[in-house]
């Protein structure tokens, strides 16, 4: 054999294969090909179960259970800590008790939901842990979502209530506005002891659900995943047995509720008495006094947190570094290890249909080639199958399955993509299911899974799962668009941007990128907007009339220039511009420059506004660089929120008869 392609027990596992092979020919000649294997028994049993053997005792309980046990045993420990504001156990379980009692007497119980729009505070744990404990489902509602896809998930989940401030324009007819009037009021009369069975509408049981997230969908209809109580529970069980409470003890929650990671981030802490500290987003951490962080564990997705090391005289300590929700680069994780000297990293991977996380991988130094995804963790179980639901020889591409007791439920109100999607398990006990993960990967010899790609067209981005098919539903939508295809291109090493080619409806049709930009904002999250929109005569076809992918071209990422340079007229401008030139990588930046003809992506957008926040102050959104586009506009918005910070204070100081509104 080539020794420089293979090693000894490679060959000797090919060999093996073949003996098996050959004996089943010979000795059942009748049988189809299909159904002869090439696994010796031995392999076939190390695959389904040795590496499998994950079985551990979790609680028999609901998650608001696990939570009051350990408010019970830390009351007065930190729980939540956003900026100046910190809860205790006991006061966030007070909070809690009283928002579930209001929702209780609103209709609100088991298998019902409750959507949750609200501002990275504490108000929106209390307001997770409080539907919780009324029996009913959250439903994550992005406030920075444009409205037409806010009001899908509304629809779709049917919430008895949207728990949300009066600041959202979220228009829903069951709205609660936590910081109104009537509703403080109401939470005042409300007990903040622990809701007892009696009280709800129904006992609340493991096997309701607990959350539903909504993720991209294929057809261009956004699905929701149902994840019940157990799911939940397992998860927990898993972090508080391997993680442990002392690298729990002080958690970065980063992640958006509507990315399924802030599950492990938020409640996997409070279960066993560690602390959380809410940030905006991973991001904020280079916005922070001295750059620095100290605490137990950061998480975040690897392209982002790519971003975050390059923030310069950054300073953070944590013991584990968890890295999820997208392929993990070898250089991020080495990175990882160089910029929080000590720390152990923690290559994660699991889809929102198997409870955020299914296999873990750990490094303790340096990493010099792409990481595997890892084993899987307690009480779940990864099959890598052929096409016909066999399992595939160690080193074999084959698709995953992972069952065990993190598959949820299914999706909400779509029976036929259920089945479609969880299936029987062959291998486990009667009536068990699995979920069909559309990624391809292979088993490596040490009992690792190592990830190779996607059987479909699907892609993270962010770490937020894309369908493209549903980009392409949306611009089909435009009346101006014929056909369209939308994919994700790596045209640099570790950055992977959205990129929309269409054909126009009409030849001479003017289509431009800005239009397509706008139509887009308006129905999907800034993350499901391409960067760039390629406009062509028509697709070139393979040969089997199939789109030829290989013929689409590179787009101009910014690489020429769009129009005469304007300078900067004001020190907001000039500043603005300053921060845009050196995120983008471009030499100067006109104050009518467009984002988007720059190069920018929404990672970009998200570094920009870290940026300007901490330099002015103020509290924009990647949303507001996306909407903004240009220098000048987004110069315009910072000096609007600054004279409206100081409108408020001049007020604030001549309602208290103080005059200082000049120092502040």
């Amino acid at each position: 054999y080539e020794s420089a392609l293979f090693d000894e027990p490679t060959v000797r596992r090919i060999g093996a294969h073949l003996r098996t092979l050959l004996t089943e020919l010979g000795s059942e000649a009748d049988r189809p090909l299909s159904e002869l294997s090439v696994l010796t028994e031995s392999e076939r049993r190390q695959v389904l179960t040795e590496w499998n053997s994950t079985t551990d005792q979790a609680p028999d309980a609901t998650l608001p259970d696990l939570f009051e046990a350990q408010v019970a045993a830390t009351p007065q420990a930190t729980a939540v800590h956003c900026g100046d504001q910190t809860l205790s156990y006991a006061e966030l379980n007070e909070r809690a008790n009283r928002l579930a009692r209001l929702l209780v007497s609103r209709g609100v119980g088991a298998e019902q939901t409750v959507a949750l729009s609200l501002p990275r505070a504490p108000e929106l744990v209390v307001a997770a842990l409080a539907v919780l404990k009324s029996g009913a489902a959250y439903v994550p509602v992005d406030p920075n979502y444009p409205a037409e896809r806010a009001e899908f998930i509304v629809r779709d989940a049917r919430p008895v209530c949207v728990l949300t401030t009066s600041a959202a324009t979220l228009v829903s007819e069951a709205r609660i506005d936590l910081d109104a009037a009537d509703t403080i009021d109401a939470l005042n009369a409300m007990s903040g002891a622990d809701l007892t069975t009696a009280e709800r509408k129904s006992p609340l049981r493991k096997e309701n659900v607990a959350y539903i997230i909504h993720t991209s969908g294929s057809t261009g209809r956004p699905k929701g995943v149902m994840v019940e109580h157990r799911n939940m529970v397992n998860l927990m069980h898993w972090a508080a047995s391997e993680i442990g409470p002392r690298r729990l003890g002080n958690v970065l929650a980063a992640t958006s509720l509507n990315f399924d990671v802030s599950v492990f981030e938020i409640f996997a802490p409070l279960m066993v008495g560690g602390g959380i500290e809410l940030v905006r987003d991973l991001l904020a951490l280079s916005e922070r006094r001295g750059k620095s962080w100290r605490g137990s564990l950061i998480s975040g997705v690897p392209s982002v947190f790519a971003h975050v090391l390059d923030a310069p005289d950054l300073d953070l300590g944590a013991d584990l570094v968890v890295l999820a929700g997208e392929a993990l680069p070898a250089g991020v994780a080495d990175a990882a290890h160089t910029a929080v000297p000590g720390c152990q990293v923690a290559n994660i991977y699991g889809p929102t249909e198997a409870t955020v996380y299914a296999t873990a991988w750990y490094s303790d130094g340096r990493v010099d080639q792409a990481p595997p995804i890892g084993r899987p963790l307690t009480n779940v179980q990864v099959y890598v199958l052929d096409s016909t639901l066999r399992p595939v020889p160690v080193g074999v591409c084959g698709e995953l399955y992972i069952a065990g007791a993190g598959v949820a439920r299914g999706y909400l109100g779509r029976p036929g993509l259920t089945a479609d999607r969880f299936v029987a398990n062959p291998f486990g006990p009667r009536g068990s299911r699995m979920y069909r993960t559309g990624d391809v990967v292979r088993w490596l010899a040490d009992g690792n899974v190592h990830y190779v790609g996607r059987v479909d067209a699907q892609v993270k981005i962010r770490g937020f799962r894309i369908e493209p098919g549903e980009i392409e539903t949306r611009l089909r939508q435009h009346p101006h668009v014929a056909e369209t295809v939308v994919v994700a291109r790596e045209d640099s090493p570790g950055r992977k941007r959205l990129v929309a080619y269409l054909v126009p409806a009409s030849h001479g049709t003017t289509v431009t990128s800005a239009g397509l930009r706008d139509f887009l904002a308006a129905r999907l999250p800034e993350y499901m907007v391409p960067s760039a929109f390629v406009v062509l005569d028509e697709f070139t076809l393979s040969p089997n009339g199939k789109l030829d992918r290989t013929a689409l071209p590179r787009p101009d990422w910014g690489e020429a220039a769009t129009g005469a340079y304007v300078e900067p007229r004001t020190e907001t401008e000039a500043a603005v511009a300053r921060i845009w030139a050196a995120v983008l990588g471009v030499e100067r930046v006109g104050i009518e420059d467009s984002f988007f003809d720059l190069g920018g992506d929404s990672i970009q957008s998200m570094q920009i506004t870290s940026r300007i926040n901490a330099a002015f102050v103020v509290n924009l959104t990647p949303r507001d660089v996306l909407v903004a586009r240009t220098v000048s506009a987004l110069a315009g918005l910072i000096e609007e929120e600054i004279l409206r910070e100081l409108e408020s204070l001049a007020l604030a100081d001549s309602g208290s008869g103080t005059d200082d509104a000049g120092d502040r």
